[in-house]
């Protein structure tokens, strides 16, 4: 698990991520912290699979899925499933994930 809402000592996850398919992946500069391991580890994820969210057509498949999942976070919340302070810790993280390919 990546917590968004504290600085954790690095877990060796800001390693840059090789290119895949020729196209460049994130490459950690100054900026670290759990932001910034959520855009190295999911971008490893589409890496294990052969692909990369700095394809365009990958990232915009990638925001599909992020929009369906803030349906069933706002679903959550209007039954009652979530409370407002889980719905709102949610909100800013499904934020921070939706932007990862905007860091690539």
């Amino acid at each position: 698990m990546i917590r968004l809402d504290h600085h954790r000592p690095s877990t060796g996850l800001s390693d840059p991520v090789p290119p895949v398919g020729g196209s460049a992946a994130y490459q950690p500069g100054a900026e670290t912290g759990p932001a910034q391991e959520l855009v190295v580890m999911v971008e490893a994820l589409y890496k294990a699979r052969g692909r990369t969210l700095t394809d365009k057509a990958a990232a915009e498949s990638y925001d599909i899925a992020l929009q369906a999942v803030t349906l069933l976070h706002n679903g959550a919340l209007a039954e009652g499933v979530l409370s407002e302070k889980a719905y709102t810790k949610l909100a800013g993280m499904l934020h921070v994930m939706r932007s990862v390919p905007e860091h690539l």
